[in-house]
Formats: structure tokens, C-alpha cells, sequence
């Protein structure tokens, strides 16, 4: 079965960190302007790289739920690593490949150039670039630098392969173990904030975010569901919360923190919508929806950012998503009220509401090629700005920094418009294409009996 919450929740998550990055390079091009105004699209999108959190989480339980039926043995495990396998590389190579041909462009075939040795902090062109492309860990960031989430997705993925070895009862021990070494070297000292070798990227704190979806996929595959639609609201304020309050980015934030503020709201969230999938409870989703944008809206008019007082950010967090709360809590009374005066208007409310989930699955659907193609569509567009704004004519529009906002909403509206729609584009022209081909391929490789169990 589909989970319609989990797929709307990869799109919920990159959404995001296309937002988040709106924001940073807006910052650096009103900078590059040599203005001041501060960037328009800010709020609690300033944490907007929590985007990754939720994913790892996502990924966990992903893991998790699709395996729930296969039998352990190496014939299982190398058809669920060639799946993920040929899931992840294709699309990466792709998007890392285009980045590549831009250095190559930009600064030369020699590996030489300043714009070569800031890219791969000193090191040769040709390993930095095999590294990249086998998304295996490295001093610098892979070609593309959002990659390096997928270094992290890799690792998860070959310690699983191996879990699929031995016998799925054997599963709860195994990840609890897991957690309990990565946490061991953690303490001891042996992560960073940067997984740049196979030590730091084998003990980094982030990977018991994985654990946690792995958890919340356990209890699900165990029928171990509870209360899902008052946890899916709980779990909403709760990240929400986070999002608002958490200031400015530090070392610790970025091996410890991110697991504290993002990994366990994103787990219990996680949890609390596959328990809505499994029930087919998804009208829950209206009022976690409301309050998420209640919140968003009211945080973002308070004008807080990462820079903003702890003072300032707790008592606005406080308001906002108390409010949002209330928005919640006012959903859910209204919807009592139809139900219990006018259920026909009630069942045609949630009729009309299932085209927004399904268009929330399939940016979910797009969600992967959605993440790898942001940075260069937002990085050519403010090139494009750049350019535009040094007409005096066309200075409101395309001046990022020029008072008003009809500069920041262009950017931030056509960076949105312009990254969905190439999402889409490579999802539906690349991406699917591939899917299918290598579904045929997984199928002639690792055909099974009619006496064997199938992975769902």
C-alpha cells in the first residue's frame, strides 16, 4: 500500500529546504547589491534545513515498512540494496553530472582554478569528483552540496542490506544496537559536524534520526497504533515549535541538536500520520494543516530571525503556535458541528479536500528531483535577477534589496514555480522512466518462487 501522509510529507520536507535556500541566497544577492533590506521570505523557514530531519526520518521508517515481509537470506538483501541503489545514483548523477559540466565551463578542465580548489577545499579535481559521484564521504562537499545528505542515505542503506541478513525478529535488538554504538562514538568524540571520512560519517548523531523512523515504522508493522490524529496535531506543534525557536546554526545544532529539535517531533509525526494511513483517518491532516499555516503566517509577520533575541524568538514561538493550537482546536469543533447538523456538507467538505492530499503525494513524488534540482534552478535565477536588476526600470522586480517586496516576491515566487516545474519535468521525463526500467531489471535479476514471500 501507498502512504498518501508519509509521500505528502517528503513534499512537506522539501518544500522545506527549497524555502530555506530561497532565504540564503536572497540574503547573498541583496548582499551582492551592496543593500541592507533584510531578506523577505524568512520566519521559521530560516530553519528550513530541518527539511533533511524529517527525510532521514522518512527514510527510517520507509526502510522499515517495505521490508516487513521479506524473508532474511542474501538473495533478499541484494534485491532491497539494488532497489535503493538504482533509486539513488541514476538521479544523482544526473543533476551532479550538470554541476560538473558548469565547473568544467565556468573554470576549466585543469582542476587548477580558484573556483575548482574552493569547491573540493584543496583536494584534485578527478577524486573529489569520483567521490562525488559515489557519494562516499570526503573532506569537502560533493559536487553538487546538497549530495551530502545522500552520503548519509547511502550509509543507512548498506548497514540495513545487512540487517536484511538475518532473521527480521532479530530487527528491534539490531537497530537498538545501532543506536546505542552510534551514540557511544558520539560521545566519546568520534562524529562532526561534517561526516568527512567513514568514521565521523559512521558515528554522526543524525543517523539515530534514521533509527527513530525505524522505530515508528516497528510499531507500525506491529500494529502498534495509538491515538494517531491527537498525536498528528501534537507532533505538528511540536516541530513547529521547533522550527520557530531554534536560533542561530552551532556545532552542536549540527551533530546533537538537529536529533533533539527536528529528529524526535519528525518521528512522533511520522508515526502519528502512517497510523492515519493505515486507518484511512486522513481528514486529521485538515486541522494539522490549518495550524501549520497559521503559525507560519503569524511568525512570519512578527519579523524574528536566526539574529533575533532568545527572548524574542521563545515569546513569539509561545504566541504563534498557541495560536496555531487554537486554529487546531477550532477545526475540529467546526467539523463536529457539520457532522452534527449537516453531514452531507461535511462529506462534501472532505471530498473536496482529497485533491489537496493527493496533490501534496504527488510533490512527494517529486520531492527527490524537487531536492537535487533547487540549488541550480534558484542559483540561474538569481544570476537572471542579477542581470535584469541592473536596469533601472526593471530595479523593482528584479533588484533583490530594492525597497518594497515586489523584488523578493518575484524571486521567491518564481524560484517556487520555476523548481516545481522542473521537478516535474525530470520526474516524468528522467526519474519514472528509470523507475520502471529497473523495476524490469530487479525482477529478472531476483525472481522469485510462488513459494516466497514477496517484500511489499
Amino acid at each position: 500500500m501507498k502512504l498518501q501522509s508519509i509521500q505528502a510529507l517528503r513534499g512537506l520536507a522539501a518544500l522545506l529546504v527549497l524555502i530555506f535556500h530561497i532565504h540564503e541566497l536572497e540574503v547573498l544577492a541583496i548582499a551582492d547589491n551592496n543593500l541592507t533590506e533584510r531578506a523577505w521570505v524568512g520566519g521559521l523557514f530560516t530553519n528550513g534545513y530541518a527539511g533533511v530531519d524529517l527525510f532521514f526520518v522518512i527514510s527510517g521508517f520507509i526502510m522499515v515498512f517495505v521490508t516487513r515481509n521479506t524473508v532474511p537470506g542474501p538473495k533478499q538483501a541484494a534485491d532491497f540494496l539494488f532497489a535503493r541503489v538504482t533509486r539513488i545514483y541514476p538521479v544523482w548523477w544526473a543533476f551532479a553530472g550538470c554541476m560538473t559540466i558548469y565547473m568544467l565551463a565556468a573554470y576549466g578542465m585543469s582542476g587548477q582554478s580558484a573556483g575548482w580548489q574552493k569547491a573540493s577545499f584543496g583536494q584534485p579535481a578527478l577524486p573529489f569528483l569520483v567521490k562525488s559521484f559515489l557519494l562516499v564521504p570526503q573532506p569537502a562537499f560533493p559536487i553538487l552540496n546538497v549530495g551530502w545528505t545522500l552520503v548519509h542515505e547511502v550509509y543507512f542503506y548498506a548497514v540495513f542490506t545487512l540487517f536484511l541478513l538475518l532473521p527480521r525478529k532479530w530487527l528491534p535488538l539490531l537497530i537498538g544496537g545501532w543506536a546505542v554504538l552510534v551514540t557511544a562514538g558520539g560521545v566519546i568524540g568520534l562524529s562532526a559536524p561534517f561526516a568527512m571520512n567513514w568514521v565521523a560519517l559512521a558515528f554522526h548523531p543524525m543517523t539515530l534520526e534514521f533509527i527513530l523512523g525505524a522505530v515508528a515504522g516497528l510499531a507500525i508493522t506491529n500494529g502498534l497504533i495509538w491515538r494517531s490524529g491527537t498525536l498528528t496535531l501534537l507532533a505538528t506543534l511540536w516541530l513547529l515549535a521547533a522550527l520557530c525557536y531554534q536560533g542561530q546554526e552551532t556545532a552542536f545544532l549540527l551533530e546533537w541538536g538537529r536529533v533533539l529539535w527536528y529528529g524526535l517531533p519528525a518521528a512522533l509525526l511520522i508515526y502519528a500520520v502512517a497510523g492515519l494511513d493505515m486507518h484511512d483517518r486522513h481528514a486529521w491532516l485538515f486541522p494539522a494543516l490549518v495550524g501549520w499555516f497559521v503559525t507560519l503566517a503569524l511568525f512570519q509577520l512578527t519579523g524574528i530571525d536566526g539574529d533575533s533575541p532568545d527572548s524574542a524568538r521563545r515569546d513569539a514561538t509561545l504566541l504563534t503556535v498557541t495560536v496555531g493550537g487554537i486554529g487546531m482546536l477550532a477545526v475540529i469543533w467546526f467539523g463536529w458541528l457539520l457532522g452534527q447538523g449537516a453531514p452531507d456538507l461535511l462529506l462534501r467538505a472532505r471530498a473536496f479536500l482529497r485533491p489537496l492530499l493527493s496533490a501534496a503525494v504527488k510533490l512527494g513524488d517529486w520531492s527527490f528531483a524537487l531536492y537535487l534540482s533547487h540549488l541550480i534552478v534558484l542559483s540561474a535565477l538569481r544570476r537572471i535577477f542579477a542581470m535584469l536588476g541592473q536596469s533601472d526600470s526593471l530595479a523593482p522586480v528584479f533588484r533583490l534589496g530594492h525597497p518594497g517586496v515586489l523584488d523578493n516576491f518575484a524571486y521567491a515566487a518564481s524560484g517556487i514555480a520555476l523548481t516545481i516545474a522542473a521537478s516535474w519535468l525530470s520526474y516524468r521525463m528522467y526519474e519514472s522512466p528509470l523507475n520502471v526500467l529497473f523495476g524490469r531489471l530487479r525482477k529478472a535479476l531476483f525472481r522469485r518462487d510462488r513459494s516466497e514471500t514477496a517484500p511489499a
